[in-house]
């Protein structure tokens, strides 16, 4: 079966932004995209959207940690069809970390994208885990640059936190579906907010199923997306 991309001009930001940060591309890893079909919709989308690069992050906590091979072997799959195809689309992987107890033991093998080695790390919904300001320092002196994963999305996190945790230096990512209204009023307003304020430093799509690409082409024409465009550090990471 093939996936034929056609050329278009984006009506979005996606060409400004080059480099697509959060998604679960990998076919089979996770909860994500469940068979390379599913994948390769997802993947001609982001480049018929204007992207030249997408970096998985697949989850990796205690209840769905990929072996290496099983994650690399995936990527393979999807390259080679991306090559197959003639998708100009460069595909890297990194990685989503749950921030739990178990993820000190692979402290030293932190899968990383960028030049600063970015690392995207996600918290607890419902409550952070204690200490998780102590741990962001502890992965800045192993070397790593910690990435918020969609901070707008937790429970407790509220203008005052989020204003605390910029403050602090935190680097936080927002999901390009947020932006969509995908989870609901109150977390669209809080990424709302987060670009208003100018706290953003990635906005990546979390994408993790091909029927979601309708959402995120909404979210891609958002006007405080384009407001904020020239502020995120999404195309230095090409």
């Amino acid at each position: 079966m093939g996936w034929f991309f056609r050329k278009v001009v984006p009506i979005n930001l996606g060409a400004e932004l080059v480099v697509e940060v959060h998604n679960h591309v990998l076919p089979g890893v996770d909860d994500g995209a469940r068979t390379v079909e599913e994948a390769m919709q997802m993947l001609v989308f982001w480049a018929e959207m204007g992207y030249q690069k997408v970096i998985a992050t697949p989850h990796q906590n205690t209840s769905m940690w990929a072996p290496a091979q099983v994650i690399e072997n995936a990527a393979q799959r999807l390259q080679a069809q991306l090559l197959e195809q003639e998708i100009p689309l460069h595909l890297t992987v990194a990685a989503e970390y749950l921030l739990e107890p178990e993820l000190q033991r692979h402290l030293a093998a932190l899968r990383t994208f960028g030049p600063k080695r970015y690392v995207l790390i996600e918290l607890g919904w419902w409550a952070p885990p204690l200490g998780w300001e102590r741990f962001f320092f502890t992965l800045h002196a192993a070397g790593y640059t910690p990435v918020l994963a969609h901070p707008e999305r937790y429970e407790y996190a509220n203008e005052k936190s989020l204003k605390e945790w910029h403050e602090k230096g935190v680097l936080m990512q927002i999901n390009l579906l947020s932006l969509a209204n995908q989870y609901g009023r109150k977390v669209q307003h809080k990424a709302e907010y987060l670009l208003e304020k100018g706290w953003v430093a990635f906005v990546g799509s979390d994408l993790h199923h091909a029927t979601d690409t309708v959402a995120l082409r909404q979210a891609l024409q958002h006007k405080l997306l384009r407001k904020r465009i020239g502020q995120l550090l999404n195309p230095t990471l090409l």
